[in-house]
């Protein structure tokens, strides 16, 4: 009778991973400096969906940047593949964990492309379930943003609650109804509330 080998676990560990992930920055300006508007589109969208969705607010004078969220869709054809921000976890360590992975890709574009513009103020946009991926961010690197804009309800101010002198430079737009449907009408709201003429939400 052959003796049963007995099996020996040598190492157990955690390895990082990297995802390649596309993104756009477009220039929209007269004037030498504008401001650096980041999108983080909806969950399950992608980046060419999200580029003719902002089509009317990319009239805004600045810098345009678009994002891919870097998880995609498995159920789904390369053409209309969507992604989303952090997977499908459902424990908050994991979640909050995953968040700042992502946080720490979107301070890496942001990073790259600066040196490259003359930007003087970051403005984050995104959708009503991009908004907790947009709070962590905000909540953890507040001083990368000025405004945040958030189409299809109300901002999420729960992350304010702490340290609140950290976040106080921050003006926030929350656009519902058909304000959060994007046309050019929509960028005029934008365009006065940025030029302090109609504070909004913030």
């Amino acid at each position: 009778m052959t003796k049963e080998k007995a099996t020996e676990l040598l190492l157990s560990g955690k390895a990082s991973f990297s995802l390649e992930v596309p993104y756009r920055l477009f220039r929209v300006q007269e004037e030498e400096t504008g401001p650096l508007f980041v999108y983080l589109h909806a969950n399950g969208s992608n980046l060419p969906e999200t580029e003719k969705l902002i089509a009317p607010l990319l009239a805004l004078e600045g810098y345009h940047l678009l994002i891919q969220a870097p998880y995609p869709e498995i159920q789904s054809t390369a053409q209309t593949r969507g992604y989303h921000w952090i997977p499908g976890y459902s424990d908050e360590q994991t979640i909050t964990a995953a968040r700042e992975y992502v946080s720490e890709f979107l301070q890496e574009v942001i990073d790259g492309v600066l040196p490259h513009i003359d930007a003087r103020r970051l403005v984050l946009t995104g959708w009503e379930d991009s908004r907790n991926q947009l709070s962590y961010f905000c909540s953890t690197r507040p001083h990368y943003v000025n405004e945040l804009i958030l189409f299809g309800g109300s901002v999420n101010r729960s992350w304010l609650s702490d340290e609140s002198e950290r976040y106080r430079h921050i003006r926030m737009l929350g656009l519902s109804g058909k304000d959060a449907d994007i046309s050019y009408d929509t960028k005029k709201i934008i365009s006065m509330w940025l030029a302090g003429e109609n504070e909004g939400d913030s």
